[in-house]
């Protein structure tokens, strides 16, 4: 029983659990990009702007960024921080869940 029960997490569990978190992995690297690229940090009005004066209405109103959840890098990539809605909260590469997080990464390599 038990060989057949671990055989089946291994076909079926484990191969979810790691598609699940690539796919979540992938649509936050998206998200990071869009938001660099359609509203980045401090003048997203300004760039608004300038887009609508540029190339018309109807291509603004395409490159409008009206996302929720707006993901911001350092170029360094010491710090992140992470727009939800109006609240801000800021991730920098001391954080304890960041360590904790490498540290399993590193283990299972």
């Amino acid at each position: 029983m038990k060989k057949k029960y671990k055989k089946y997490v291994l076909k079926t569990v484990v191969p979810i659990i790691a598609m699940t978190v690539l796919v979540i992995a992938c649509l936050i690297h998206i998200n990071i990009i869009n938001t660099k690229t359609l509203s980045p940090l401090g003048n997203t009005k300004q760039n608004y702007e300038l887009v609508s004066e540029k190339f018309g209405a109807d291509f603004a109103n395409f490159i409008k960024d009206n996302s929720f959840l707006k993901i911001y890098e350092d170029s360094d990539n010491k710090k992140v921080l992470v727009r939800l809605g109006d609240a801000e909260f800021k991730i920098s590469s001391e954080s304890e869940i960041i360590k904790y997080i490498e540290n399993k990464i590193n283990s299972i390599k």
